[in-house]
């Protein structure tokens, strides 16, 4: 009786085991098709996203989709990046111009919360930078970097504060190092990698470090800096964020 028992145990254990494997790979089955349905989903929202002609409103999508992605944080600061570069002119304008002057200090304000939030969003995805892709990696750097040196800007114009505007240059200068770092890691094209270089070195230069010298406090010099500063931002190529060459650049 014993010996005939082992047989039918040997069976049950054997059935058991095969359902429990069946189901969990069922399960695995569903899973797996659930992530390529979503990935899917996601690459064409992206699409839409990608072929949004207004900054503001792609910005705006690119924050709805989930999970929030590396990619996807990149290409909200690119856009904002671009928005700030519009503001910045407009304010350029404003100054020469009495009756847009008055709405200066509105579009001041929202430059600012708008580089504060691309540093913030660059700092926070780079928060675990060992885990990502090089060609994300130096891209975020870059671009927090050009954010910071256009934040020392509205510091100058705002709070004449030239300590704050020497720690943030010196920041933004550690974030293009970093860049450069990662563009050396990624396969990418020459030209993207001198991307960074540029910045670092517009920054760094023996000139430019003349012309971005704040230990002075007199107002007059500060407007100097600041007025140097202006003219750099948007005409230097390399303040690009990283973007292919293909597409639109800021000069």
């Amino acid at each position: 009786m014993i010996i005939n028992r082992i047989p039918i145990a040997l069976i049950i254990l054997l059935s058991v085991t095969f359902t429990l494997l069946g189901i969990y790979s069922a399960r695995q089955y569903r899973t797996v098709k659930a992530h390529e349905v979503r990935n899917r989903h996601l690459q064409q929202e992206l699409q839409k996203t990608d072929a949004i002609a207004d900054d503001g409103a792609a910005a705006v999508d690119y924050k709805k989709l989930s999970p929030p992605l590396p990619e996807i944080q990149l290409r909200i600061v690119q856009r904002q990046w671009r928005i700030a570069l519009e503001l910045l002119q407009f304010m350029q304008r404003a100054r020469s111009n009495t009756e847009l002057q008055n709405e200066t200090g509105a579009y001041n304000g929202r430059l600012k919360s708008l580089l504060d939030e691309m540093v913030e969003r660059c700092s926070i995805t780079l928060a675990d930078a060992a885990s990502l892709r090089p060609d994300i990696v130096w891209q975020l750097y870059n671009t927090s970097g050009a954010a910071k040196v256009l934040s020392a800007l509205v510091m100058l114009e705002n709070e004449q504060n030239v300590d704050k505007v020497r720690g943030v240059m010196r920041d933004a200068l550690a974030d293009f190092k970093a860049a450069i770092e990662a563009v050396d890691k990624a396969g990418v094209p020459p030209v993207q990698k001198n991307i960074p270089r540029w910045n670092f070195e517009v920054l760094n230069g023996e000139e430019n470090v003349q012309k971005f010298e704040v230990a002075m406090t007199d107002m007059g010099k500060n407007q100097v800096l600041k007025e140097n500063l202006e003219t750099l931002i948007p005409e230097i190529g390399g303040y690009a964020p990283g973007e292919p060459i293909e597409t639109r650049v800021k000069k």
